[in-house]
């Protein structure tokens, strides 16, 4: 737990000296580099840490020459399969790959944050916390941060490239082709329009309309079987889990002030509308499916949930005293700590204790 603690205090520290002083260039880019060199660190130095461990391995181990990238041997997407035989031409060991991927996958999402946030240490913090129980999900991370990228053209409103880096994230993890839709949400929805749509998908969810629409989508060619597959193993899991109390009410709390903000923060953040247009995406995706499909509810809802943190530090400009935005920045910082513990609660041994090359080396951890 300690390593993870490390990187809390010192973006807690970052948070509050960008937040109350107004720092010259070259800090901030110091602290740009810390916060990047320590993320990279932490997950790239990692070992036996985080979900899918086993699986990734022996993909990466498996992978000899061009030919065996093929989907067909590995039941993983062509984009991540070159990937691993890329780096298996220079080295054979899992951690070079595994830091290759961080710098990948970090250095979009880093950029992501530092164009749509107001508080760029805040947001990192944030969404830290919030992705750190999907670590080891690597061809979808590389997806979500090529998406939350190219999002810059969707506010540039180059249909072409936004399409572009659709296409490669697909290559990394299918799912992505979902994130098209968000190439038309770049407007302002009336607050009316927005409740009434959140409160649909709420009704619907209570049906079975969501699951029969799916299962119909998932009757064409191409990827009928895959979307057939996420249907079938995802209604034991709906059954035993549902809409969950907590999920529910942290949803209907964030949404309710992300909209409540809405008009005043859209005149200081022109794109402001556009990504709590992405945000509730989410937020219907979970209604709808979060009785009947819940693998497409943390798959697809991924893409669309990472705004949030970018949301949330946004609510920081609605406060005209620095002082202010301290004290609720320091209240974030408590919360920050229940999103790293519900992130990690499907299967918190698999993150505790962190082990790492070099931390933890002794510790024996049930891989799965």
């Amino acid at each position: 737990m300690e390593i993870y603690l490390v990187i809390y205090f010192v973006l807690c520290a970052f948070t509050i000296l960008d937040i109350y002083y107004i720092l010259p260039d070259r800090i901030i880019h110091l602290f740009y580099f810390i916060t990047y060199l320590m993320i990279i660190i932490l997950v790239g130095l990692r070992w036996e840490t985080g979900t899918d461990w086993m699986a990734y391995v022996e993909h990466f181990e498996g992978i000899s020459d061009f030919a065996s990238t093929s989907p067909l041997l590995t039941q993983m997407e062509y984009g991540y399969s070159i990937l691993c035989y890329l780096v298996k031409i220079f080295s054979s060991n899992y951690t070079t790959l595994l830091i290759i991927h961080s710098i990948i996958y970090y250095f979009f999402i880093f950029k992501g944050i530092k164009r749509l946030s107001p508080y760029f240490f805040l947001s990192v913090l944030l969404f830290c916390a919030f992705t750190m129980g999907v670590l080891g999900s690597h061809r979808q991370l590389l997806a979500v941060a090529l998406i939350f990228y190219g999002t810059k053209f969707i506010f540039s409103r180059n249909f072409i490239l936004y399409l572009f880096i659709v296409l490669i994230a697909s290559i990394f993890h299918t799912t992505a082709l979902l994130c098209i839709i968000l190439y038309f949400l770049n407007r302002d929805f009336s607050t009316i329009a927005l409740i009434s749509i959140i409160c649909i998908a709420f009704v619907l969810g209570k049906t079975n309309i969501p699951a029969k629409a799916f299962g119909l989508i998932g009757a064409l060619d191409g990827i009928g079987d895959k979307l057939m597959f996420y249907l079938e193993g995802g209604k034991d899991t709906a059954k035993e889990y549902g809409v969950s109390i907590i999920g529910l009410i942290k949803r209907l709390l964030f949404v309710g002030v992300f909209i409540y903000g809405k008009d005043s923060l859209s005149k200081k953040i022109p794109y402001y509308a556009a990504i709590l247009n992405f945000y509730i995406v989410g937020i219907v995706v979970y209604f709808l499916f979060s009785s009947s499909l819940t693998v497409l509810v943390s798959r697809g809802g991924l893409y669309f949930n990472v705004f949030e943190p970018v949301l949330i530090s946004c609510q920081l400009l609605l406060f005209t005293s620095a002082k202010d935005r301290v004290i609720l920045a320091s209240g974030l910082f408590i919360f920050t700590i229940f999103y790293f513990t519900q992130s990690i609660a499907e299967y918190p041994d698999l993150f505790l204790p962190y082990k790492g090359l070099f931390i933890n080396t002794d510790y024996v951890r049930e891989l799965r």
